[in-house]
């Protein structure tokens, strides 16, 4: 049947191993083997056996496809059938008249891993004959209770039967000088390869970085250097044009910058919005005055409070107190004429009450006695003052850092040095949604305060100070440094649209050294050279130098991975 059997074309460049491979990758039982035209690499009697023992191995039937008369004696010699098509019948051709392979052996140890045990191939053509066909080879290999299939056949490009071959070529005697065969591992060898170029590469990268990244030198520089403190009141005035040394006022830029600041709160407020309870109450008086506080009879009017246990109501109509009598004794009593409407100050159930001798307002002598109800309760949140002052305080938090970066870029934007302490705040203009009362889970406050903040030419501020420690020091001595980088500013009041402050700093004056020129002068000298050259300088006292990594022995020319530091003097050193 068709898969039984199976036609492998080989190309002219496959070795032995690459045949060998591709018969192992055939699953038929029987392997048609179609060589090209001039197929050198079965042209050996080793080749030609190992690929004869490999298909015996596999319990496969090899048939060689040629036409090649320089194989057929080879194959005939070692077994193989060879047929001229693949449709053709197979035989196995005859063997030369003296078959000498004494020159070229084949090690029996020698074998090709497999796949499958290694048991005896059958030998077909024992039984089918020396004639058989390639589909015969196959009907050999099947089972008896399968049917017989009909032989598939191979349509193939091949040139025509008929063809007249071509004379045999001799063959080439091979002398193998070894028993073994050995093929090499270019797997290895191309590994080994690898590894030793990335070993190559990482001893420049690290040649690199050990000699040129790595190496680095830090040098410390003490001098004669002293402090000098300074301490200004300087006014900054906006309407200045030069500089007084005398009263030490400089030409200032007033800057301001309105901000807007908003805050949301939860409200934690509560208000009770629920039904307002009314009710009546009789109204009487015992007037027991003399002379008596009523004259006859008197009209109490509507709007007037009762109070009762802590709460109030309100009287919705007038009432008129008489004398029922008329007689004057002891004391005097008065009625209403009628009851009077009462309705609770504020909603709640709690207004819910029988009022016994409730008191009325402006009105001593007079009671009330009567009852309240169908007053309920319906809490809900609503803003409150605290409310609005916790919004207002978180605002405060934040809003003088935000200001103070925002109007120190403007001022350096505009070439002015920042005097962070004259920052002030106007007064807040405060507004809320909702307001005080109002219901409502959350408050939003809004804040709008407009702030200002002076600022100086930072040239003006170094005049100044200059101008001041020379004033203290030998004239013979440089400025180092005037310590305005490390200043401390105080505000200390207001003049009109002009500000003053205090300013300290510590300076420091000795040997103006060049650390550029330093850095120039020592490159690639080593440590106790690079220290005599620095030491020249009489106003020099000591020099450290610190070479990094260890193994550093001299400074490095790159000046980029030389750190030179002028040591500050102490500030007890001050004058």
């Amino acid at each position: 049947m068709a898969d039984n059997k199976d036609t492998i074309y080989i190309d002219v460049d496959d070795d032995i191993t690459a045949i060998i491979d591709k018969v192992k990758a055939s699953t038929s039982k029987v392997v048609a083997v179609v060589l090209p035209k001039r197929a050198s690499v079965l042209q050996s009697i080793v080749n030609m056996k190992l690929l004869k023992r490999t298909a015996d191995n596999l319990k496969k039937n090899l048939v060689l496809v040629t036409t090649e008369p320089a194989l057929l004696p080879l194959a005939g010699a070692v077994g193989v059938h060879v047929a001229k098509t693949p449709t053709s019948s197979p035989q196995i051709p005859p063997a030369p008249a003296k078959a000498d392979t004494s020159t070229e052996t084949v090690d029996e140890d020698m074998s090709v891993p497999l796949d499958s045990d290694d048991e005896e191939s059958p030998d077909l053509t024992k039984d089918a004959g020396s004639a058989a066909t390639v589909g015969a080879l196959s009907d050999a290999t099947k089972k008896p209770d399968k049917d017989d299939g009909v032989l598939e056949t191979l349509n193939l490009d091949n040139d025509d039967e008929d063809e007249k071959s071509k004379p045999a070529k001799s063959l080439k005697q091979k002398v193998l000088k070894n028993k073994h065969l050995k093929i090499p591992n270019f797997n290895r060898f191309r590994t080994i390869l690898l590894l030793s170029i990335v070993g190559v590469i990482g001893l420049v990268v690290l040649a690199v970085f050990a000699f040129m990244v790595w190496p680095k030198a830090s040098i410390t520089i003490k001098t004669d250097a002293t402090t000098v403190s300074n301490n200004l009141d300087i006014t900054l005035d906006p309407q200045a044009t030069s500089i007084d040394y005398v009263n030490s006022v400089i030409p200032a830029k007033s800057v301001t910058e309105q901000k807007t600041f908003t805050q949301t709160v939860n409200t934690t407020g509560q208000k009770n919005v629920g039904t307002t309870a009314s009710g009546q109450v009789t109204l009487s008086a015992s007037d027991c005055t003399t002379p008596y506080t009523y004259n006859g009879s008197f009209t109490i009017p509507a709007g007037t409070g009762i109070s009762y246990n802590n709460m109030t109501y309100i009287t919705q109509n007038n009432t008129d107190m008489y004398i029922p009598h008329g007689g004057i004794g002891v004391c005097i009593t008065y009625k209403a004429t009628a009851s009077t409407d009462i309705t609770a100050q504020n909603p709640g159930a709690q207004y819910n009450a029988q009022i016994q001798n409730g008191t009325v307002a402006n009105y001593p002598e007079v009671v009330a006695n009567g009852s309240a109800s169908n007053g309920t309760d319906n809490i809900v949140p609503v803003v409150s003052q605290a409310d609005l002052d916790t919004a207002t305080t978180k605002i405060n938090a934040n809003n003088n850092s935000t200001a103070l970066s925002d109007l120190s870029n403007q001022l350096k934007g505009q070439g002015y040095y920042p005097i962070n302490v004259t920052l002030t705040a106007g007064s807040p203009q405060v507004t809320s949604n909702p307001g005080v009362g109002v219901q409502a889970t959350t408050v939003t406050v809004t804040e709008i305060v407009t702030y200002t903040m002076f600022g100086a030419k930072e040239s003006d501020l170094n005049a100044l100070l200059e101008s001041s420690i020379t004033g203290q020091t030998n004239k013979n001595q440089n400025i180092i440094s005037n310590g305005l980088n490390e200043s401390a500013f105080k505000q200390t009041g207001t003049s009109g649209n002009a500000d003053q402050v205090n300013l300290t700093t510590t300076a420091i004056v000795g040997p103006n050294i060049s650390v550029a020129q330093v850095k120039q002068e020592i490159k690639g000298k080593s440590a106790q050279a690079a220290i005599s050259s620095i030491k020249q300088n009489p106003d020099v006292t000591k020099v450290t130098i610190k070479l990094s990594p260890f193994y550093v022995s001299s400074i490095p020319n790159n000046l980029s991975k030389i750190t030179v530091v002028i040591a500050k003097p102490n500030v007890s050193s001050a004058k």
